[in-house]
């Protein structure tokens, strides 16, 4: 009888077919096609201590990594959380502060080692209405120019009912408000039906 060999064999296809569908998540977060995506599993690996269960989807503006750019650290990130993160100014300075000095020690390790003295993070936010805050982040960038950088952050909450999910959407950019690059990301979109 065949039956018993089959078994092991679809069992087997269908493990494969779970892993990759979870493999290829799609990125939430709807932009031009030309912007690089990325997801990430909390808790995030360089940022451990920011105690939040959920996804971090990533898209960076085409010339994020170019020095010289227009949109050069200009990205955008949604946070979807298992549970509320209590918002507030003081509490995003906090978040903000360990999340990008985690980035700098994973990315900076050999200058950190050399004694290169590089700035810690320091974020300032203001609250705007209840579910927008606006802010900057005094940080360094371990990745492009290996200087500081001084970011401005506008970050836009919300909580999504039928998915049972708190959407944190961080805008980020050295570009003053006024730079086109801002019109761009207000056009950012979530790909989640909420209500």
């Amino acid at each position: 009888m065949n039956f018993p060999k089959t078994v092991p064999f679809f069992f087997i296809l269908l493990l494969f077919l779970q892993c990759k569908t979870h493999n290829s998540q799609q990125n939430l977060l709807i932009t031009e096609e030309n912007w690089r995506s990325e997801i990430i599993d909390f808790p995030l690996e360089f940022a451990p201590s920011l105690e939040y269960f959920g996804t971090e989807h990533i898209r960076f503006a085409p010339g994020w990594g170019k020095k010289n750019a227009a949109d050069y650290f200009s990205y955008a990130f949604l946070w979807i959380l298992d549970q509320d993160p209590e918002l507030s100014s003081k509490k995003l300075e906090s978040d903000m502060e360990t999340y990008f000095d985690g980035l700098i020690k994973v990315i900076s390790k050999e200058e950190l080692k050399s004694n290169i003295d590089i700035t810690k993070s320091k974020a300032f936010f203001e609250k705007v209405n209840d579910s927008v805050y606006a802010g900057k982040i005094l940080t360094y960038d371990p990745f492009t120019t290996r200087k500081d950088v001084n970011l401005n952050i506008i970050v836009t909450y919300r909580y999504c009912t039928l998915e049972k999910k708190h959407l944190a959407l961080f805008n980020i950019s050295p570009q003053a408000p006024e730079h086109q690059i801002w019109k761009k990301m207000k056009k950012i979109a979530i790909d989640l039906t909420c209500e």
